[in-house]
């Protein structure tokens, strides 16, 4: 998720760059709902230190995360 983000990021400075404006935060759909609940609330947990950096990134930028089952 935080390689996505790192995307998402990078495209949205490109855009900036080319003259888009967007102000609305990009949309990540995610069928994890443990990944989600982690980069909403990046507490430190002994199971999840070694992603506190890549939650930590995914929570300060500009996505919105939304869970969709696997199946779809």
């Amino acid at each position: 998720m935080a390689l996505l983000t790192a995307e998402v990021t990078w495209l949205r400075w490109l855009l900036a760059d080319f003259g888009v404006s967007i102000t609305t935060p990009t949309l990540v759909l995610s069928g994890s709902i443990g990944a989600i609940s982690v980069a909403h609330d990046p507490v430190k947990h002994e199971l999840t230190k070694h992603i506190g950096v890549d939650a930590f990134y995914t929570c300060a930028q500009v996505v919105a995360l939304q869970y969709v089952p696997s199946d779809l």
